[in-house]
């Protein structure tokens, strides 16, 4: 009987495999960029938020993934849910095919592997600065070109990715300002960029973020000792320089493993780079405290981010049932933001008519045939207020 049941889950999961295979689906868009710096064809894949297309005045932060194309299916599922949610801002996802992983996300040379023995695979590494200079100096520049961002990058990266991050973190000269390191390999090399975080100066890194994190139980694992060491020693000595603690933080997960970390690390780590995003109890709140609290994290992140229009619209719902003025500045506030949303200029010109005010709410209306000529709703609402 064991043997017929195995057999059949067997079939089962060859059928499904295919299946899936069948209709596999494709994740964002193709592209790439010819880097003069690493002579050769970087290959991406590029996430836009849902609402780009339909917000041309939206710029968006921007997160570059290394390691794209392992990452691409978990990362693009948890940033696109915590964003629909509110919990972080909608992104511009870049995801960074590898070519010689190895090379690219080590920043010194050495052919020591994690138990120090000799490892011919590690011949070519040490190339970490040029692939540095690469994303800071090429792929970052032609994302700003070609897309609307408002210059707020954040990097994410695991393992050895989440080394060549560590060491980008120390440095002077970049575009990134947030990092979530997953698990990094800060062992490498004798702990070389562990050892450079002891001397980084304070300026340096008093306006970046960063979230680690940390795998692995001591009971289970034999490579624990060095991995974790290093982690730690990376975070106090950054920690030791009087950093904002709402800046820096690390989160170990003792029943995870190298390999399933990763996914408890996005979402925390997202969390965590954007813990003020969301504001506590914001339906309980006036408009101007929400406006506010928006236009701070702006000026905290030295970057414009603008609150969801679905976000607001159903806040500004709330808000009408106790303060109907307080709710018609978050309608206002929506049309500010997203002048060429046809929901958003509707629910205003409705709240207009509402409250009788007239004249605005046919100069919604007609701002709404502007984008949307033969729009039934506003031609009917322009010819009953005019009448």
């Amino acid at each position: 009987m064991k043997m017929k049941i195995s057999k059949f889950f067997v079939i089962i999961l060859s059928l499904t495999a295919t299946s899936l295979a069948a209709q596999a689906i494709e994740i964002g868009k193709k592209d790439s960029i010819d880097s003069k710096i690493l002579e050769e064809m970087r290959y991406l894949k590029i996430i836009l938020p849902s609402t780009y297309e339909q917000y041309s005045k939206i710029k968006y932060p921007v997160v570059y993934i290394l390691d794209g194309d392992f990452l691409l299916q978990s990362t693009s599922g948890i940033v696109e849910y915590m964003s629909k949610t509110g919990q972080i801002p909608e992104m511009i996802q870049v995801y960074i095919s590898n070519t010689d992983r190895t090379r690219d996300f080590t920043p010194t040379r050495t052919n020591k592997n994690y138990e120090g023995e000799k490892d011919p695979s590690l011949e070519k590494s040490g190339g970490g600065k040029n692939f540095l200079d690469f994303l800071n100096n090429e792929l970052i520049q032609y994302i700003d070109k070609n897309y609307r961002t408002n210059s707020f990058n954040i990097l994410i990266g695991r393992s050895f990715a989440g080394l060549i991050g560590g060491f980008d973190y120390l440095q002077e000269k970049t575009e990134l300002d947030s990092y979530l390191l997953i698990d990094p390999s800060f062992w490498w090399n004798e702990q070389n960029t562990v050892k450079l975080a002891e001397n980084v100066l304070y300026k340096v890194i008093e306006n970046k973020r960063l979230y680690i994190s940390s795998s692995d139980n001591f009971e289970f694992s034999n490579y624990i000792e060095k991995m974790r060491n290093s982690q730690v020693s990376f975070f106090e000595k950054i920690k030791n320089k009087n950093i904002d603690h709402t800046k820096i933080k690390i989160e170990i997960f003792e029943q995870c493993t190298h390999g399933t970390v990763t996914i408890p690390s996005l979402y925390n780590g997202l969390a965590f780079l954007f813990d003020d995003y969301f504001l506590t109890g914001m339906k309980y709140r006036s408009a101007d405290e929400i406006i506010s609290h928006f236009d701070q994290f702006s000026e905290s992140y030295g970057s414009e981010f603008v609150p969801l229009e679905g976000m607001i619209n159903w806040l500004a719902s709330v808000q009408n049932e106790k303060d109907s003025s307080e709710a018609l500045k978050l309608y206002e506030l929506n049309v500010y933001n997203y002048p060429k949303s046809i929901n958003a200029l509707l629910t205003l010109a409705e709240q207009y008519e509402k409250r009788n005010m007239t004249e605005k709410a046919l100069e919604r209306y007609m701002d709404i045939l502007k984008i949307d000529g033969v729009n039934k709703k506003a031609m009917e609402r322009i010819e009953q207020l005019k009448n």
